[in-house]
């Protein structure tokens, strides 16, 4: 594609015949109007790239992407929103999957895409979201309005109320978006090299480039049959390891670096880190293992949602809350959020773990970090307080004052505390709290001053038991 004096000209693709094509040594910024297709071709053409644009893509793809009302205590979902219904299936030919896979792969490649609403006749909310490729999307600096032109459909003047605008920051443009593949332009050139490199040394058999010498002094034309003869019978790798012969006292000297003179391996590796640091993606999340560690791999996959995907998807939610939710619905107190909980929770043992010794959360707290739905009640904090000092329950009894305190026990506690003095032969076999176990801590005071009582009228394990039966509730 290439743009003359800000009209589209032609779409015929970028020749990409020879590195000097991608990356010429006057070669303008990526971002201006003629290299949209190049970017298209190094994500084809670059494993890294691809593997790196893709893997971000199919993240963002898969998290689901439900409507809530803003309620801090219940959170509820809106599922019968109009929003809602239009992220879920966008347009009759995409589902809400590949509409995100597309918009996010072709934002990491060019910096920028873009959203269609469609209206229904006569105007009103839109009912579906069409994508609109960045390479065929022309900005107007006059009259401050997009256009679109891929060869086929032309739409001019679109209105800005009309398209959902995702976009990187660019140093020099608060309209359009930079491509993280514009610093990673000397790295890939490095990359295309090579490749380039490696493909002709297979092509030539996998040996190395040779000099024959001759000790006379050899006439152009001579030099020229010599150098036919020698790649006729050495070159290709259908020749590998064919007999060569020389004549006139020639010698054949190979004359090339090794691969590792070259620092070939290195480079490579090199070159994948640095497309990895453009993308802001841990390297082991793309199988690159050479540092991971058993201890740091699981904290490393956790850092691609928790450190990479995060601001990714704010933009994202950020471009929705301000051109389709604030631009549609502006009364509608709701908004979308991509649901991370379950990339970035731990296995469910370790969860429900955590969440037990939390005892500073309240119960619809705990509830709420699980998705669960609010239930009436749970917005309290409660402690067991079975384990309280004896000399603190008695501190508590007196601050609340002998008429908070209740003069008899529930039938249920009493009989479970007659159950547990069945054995007992005197006094100095009741363990107080073992008879008390489990039971509420004023109650179990009482339990306690009777078994005092007792004990002070040197008593006997039936007149305790009979105690106990005279506080039973009628």
């Amino acid at each position: 594609m290439f743009v003359s004096q800000g009209s589209l000209v032609t779409k015929s693709p970028l020749d990409l015949t020879s590195a000097a094509n991608w990356f010429p040594p006057q070669m303008p910024p990526m971002s201006s109007g003629g290299w949209p297709s190049a970017y298209a071709a190094m994500y084809r053409r670059h494993l890294w790239v691809y593997t790196l644009v893709s893997k971000r893509a199919r993240a963002t793809a898969r998290l689901p992407l439900p409507v809530y009302r803003h309620d801090e205590l219940n959170r509820p979902k809106v599922d019968n929103h109009p929003m809602a219904s239009l992220l879920a299936r966008p347009n009759p030919a995409m589902t809400g999957f590949n509409l995100w896979k597309w918009t996010s792969s072709t934002y990491d490649i060019h910096g920028i895409t873009f959203w269609l609403k469609r209206r229904p006749r006569g105007g009103g909310a839109p009912i579906g979201l069409f994508p609109l490729h960045p390479s065929a999307m022309i900005y107007d600096d006059a009259s401050g309005r997009w256009s679109f032109d891929n060869g086929k459909v032309r739409l001019a003047d679109i209105d800005d109320a009309d398209l959902v605008i995702f976009r990187d920051f660019d140093p020099d443009s608060l309209n359009h978006g930079m491509s993280p593949l514009e610093p990673l332009r000397s790295t890939l050139e490095n990359e295309w090299n090579a490749r380039t490199a490696t493909a002709s040394f297979w092509a030539r058999g996998a040996r190395p480039g040779f000099v024959l010498s001759h000790p006379g002094r050899l006439t152009p034309k001579a030099a020229d049959r010599l150098r036919t003869e020698f790649d006729s019978i050495k070159a290709g790798a259908g020749n590998t390891g064919s007999t060569l012969v020389l004549e006139e006292a020639m010698e054949a000297k190979p004359l090339t670096l090794t691969a590792e003179e070259a620092q070939y391996i290195e480079t490579r590796k090199l070159n994948r880190e640095e497309v990895c640091a453009a993308f802001d993606v841990p390297p082991p999340v793309v199988h690159i293992l050479d540092h991971a560690t058993f201890s740091n791999i699981t904290e490393q996959m956790r850092s691609m949602y928790r450190d990479t995907m995060a601001p990714h998807l704010k933009g994202f939610e950020a471009a929705i809350e301000l051109d389709l939710r604030q631009a549609e619905w502006p009364d509608d107190d709701v908004y979308a959020e991509f649901l991370m909980d379950e990339v970035l929770r731990g296995d469910f043992e370790t969860r429900q773990d955590a969440l037990n010794k939390a005892t500073h959360m309240t119960l619809a707290e705990k509830r709420k970090m699980e998705n669960l739905p609010f239930i009436e009640g749970t917005d309290r904090i409660f402690l067991n307080t079975a384990t309280m000092p004896l000399d603190a329950i008695d501190a508590q009894a007196a601050a609340l004052g002998t008429s908070a305190w209740p003069s008899s026990l529930p039938a249920s506690d009493v009989r479970s505390v007659m159950g547990r003095l069945s054995w007992q032969e005197s006094l100095d076999d009741v363990r107080f709290r073992d008879i008390s176990s489990g039971l509420d801590p004023v109650h179990a005071n009482l339990i306690h001053r009777a078994l005092e009582d007792e004990s002070a009228a040197a008593g006997s394990v039936a007149g305790l038991r009979e105690r106990i039966r005279a506080l039973a509730k009628e």
